[in-house]
């Protein structure tokens, strides 16, 4: 059994504006979505920014009036991204190193292709558990019962 990688898990061609779309149109495509971030790309596709739920409660809490701001105006332009051929574990552990939810992942051209929350590695990860027959390793009958409930959540069951 190996180690999934970052194209098993990922959620493909996400929501993205550009950089001149008006800020509360991206808040509206957000909620519209229900999704707590969106990739800011430019005309070729390539990451350029990341606007995310952080980043409003931040304009928010600090009073910013947003009518007039475009999400290039506030995005966060160091973006992290991470190739699909990447571990599972490689995801995770630059998610949590930088305690980033959703980590964008672009193909060998900088193109985005997809998007890994820590939900989705979070689920995957409890496949894994359960692939591995986890009573096994000690886990018990709750824990291995809550572990299927994870599974059960995701696939809507």
């Amino acid at each position: 059994m190996a180690i999934p990688r970052v194209r098993d898990v990922m959620k493909e061609v996400p929501i993205t504006v550009r950089d001149d779309e008006s800020l509360i149109k991206v808040i509206k495509i957000m909620n519209e979505g229900n999704i707590g971030s969106i990739i800011v790309t430019n005309e070729e596709g390539r990451v350029i920014g990341v606007f995310t739920e952080r980043d409003l409660l931040r304009l928010i809490a600090n009073n910013v009036n947003i009518d007039a701001l475009t999400v290039g105006d506030v995005m966060t332009k160091d973006v992290i991204v991470i190739e699909e051929d990447a571990s599972l574990i490689k995801a995770v552990h630059i998610m949590a190193k930088h305690g980033i939810r959703h980590l964008p992942i672009v193909d060998e051209d900088g193109r985005i292709i997809g998007i890994i929350s820590i939900r989705d590695a979070a689920i995957a990860l409890a496949r894994l558990l359960v692939d591995m027959d986890i009573s096994r390793l000690g886990a018990t009958e709750e824990e291995v019962s809550m572990i299927r409930d994870i599974i059960n959540i995701d696939e809507g069951i």
